[in-house]
């Protein structure tokens, strides 16, 4: 490789420019023979260009083999790179078992060649696969956005369990992973997004067994007789079955009388849910106390403004009420979904 020092490249750039603006004149040759005299003039000009021509030349040659060697330097380095990282690619793919004979990394063109093929083998068995998987995951997104639709969820409430972030079904955002195909992604991140919604719900009801005798929305009030929201659901147990279980672990949030709702305990679980349990006949918890799921809350009973021994059960998100037996129903249909 040529190497120009900082001393030598400022010589030659003073030799340059000195050969290329001299002042140069006519030059006379006297050439005899046999006695005779002859006379050779060569112009000024001529030998001014001459001199600039071979500057110029001299100049892009010695520009070009420095380019050539750089390149040359370049390639090889690259080469050196190239080597070392099919050696280490090898190695490890040898390690997998793609290649088990060879040892220390020595590899043939053979070798290589037969590597490629297993991988592309491979490579077409996993995109098959993912294929496979990726029409299987839009199919159950396909079931459980209609879950989530049945389920009354609106957006504001899906927004509250995902910690205000628009998810669930309802959006089209995700974060693709450039190892997969953009469609398998898409369909993963959809998926993820709709069951960390659907996980939040309840999956079962506060009493073993019961009948419901009053759904979710408006009805006449029992005591008034005027039209009124019903935010929850009414549960008579069935038997001597009176304990009101929590639907899912939490922390108690009330555990105290409520004019209209009597004994009336609250628990607060994770993602902004929460779960009310009004009228019963004996509270069993503290507020602040942690509970399990199926731990016992109270009893049934016939507290506050009740015409009747039933257990009011509502279900709230971030303070918005909810229908308990849709989102119930709807958690169940999940678990026979992933099953």
């Amino acid at each position: 490789m040529l190497k120009f020092s900082k001393n030598g490249l400022s010589r030659w750039t003073k030799l340059v420019v000195g050969l290329w603006d001299r002042e140069y004149h006519d030059s006379r040759i006297i050439l005899e023979q046999q006695g005779d005299l002859k006379y050779l003039v060569i112009p000024a000009r001529f030998q001014r260009n001459l001199a600039r021509t071979l500057l110029v030349t001299v100049s892009v040659t010695a520009v070009l083999l420095v380019g050539m060697s750089g390149t040359a330097a370049y390639l090889h380095t690259r080469k050196m790179m190239l080597e070392d990282s099919h050696k280490e690619i090898y190695i490890a793919l040898q390690s997998a078992g793609i290649n088990p004979d060879a040892q220390n990394g020595e590899y043939t063109q053979e070798d290589m060649l037969e590597m490629a093929r297993t991988i592309r083998e491979r490579d077409m068995q996993i995109r098959q696969y993912l294929g496979d998987w990726t029409e299987n995951l839009a199919s159950r997104n396909s079931q459980l956005r209609t879950l989530v639709k049945n389920s009354g969820l609106n957006e504001k409430v899906i927004s509250i369990i995902q910690g205000n972030q628009k998810v669930g079904g309802f959006s089209e955002n995700f974060k693709p992973n450039s190892l997969l195909s953009s469609a398998f992604a898409k369909e993963t991140a959809i998926n993820s997004e709709l069951k960390s919604v659907l996980e939040a719900l309840p999956e079962k009801m506060p009493l073993e067994e019961y009948v419901i005798t009053s759904d979710f929305g408006i009805r006449k009030h029992p005591i008034d007789n005027k039209p009124n929201l019903h935010a929850g659901i009414d549960l008579i147990p069935l038997g001597n079955k009176d304990n009101v279980r929590a639907v899912k672990p939490g922390k108690v949030t009330i555990a105290r009388y409520h004019g209209h709702m009597g004994n009336t305990v609250i628990v607060r679980h994770d993602r902004g849910l929460e779960t009310l349990y009004g009228h019963l006949d004996k509270i069993l918890v503290k507020e602040g106390q942690e509970v399990a799921e199926d731990a016992i809350l109270g009893t049934v009973g016939n507290t506050g403004q009740s015409t009747g021994k039933h257990l009011h059960f509502e279900v709230l998100i971030g303070s918005y009420q909810v229908d308990p037996k849709k989102v119930v129903q709807t958690a169940q249909n999940v678990r026979k979904i992933e099953k």
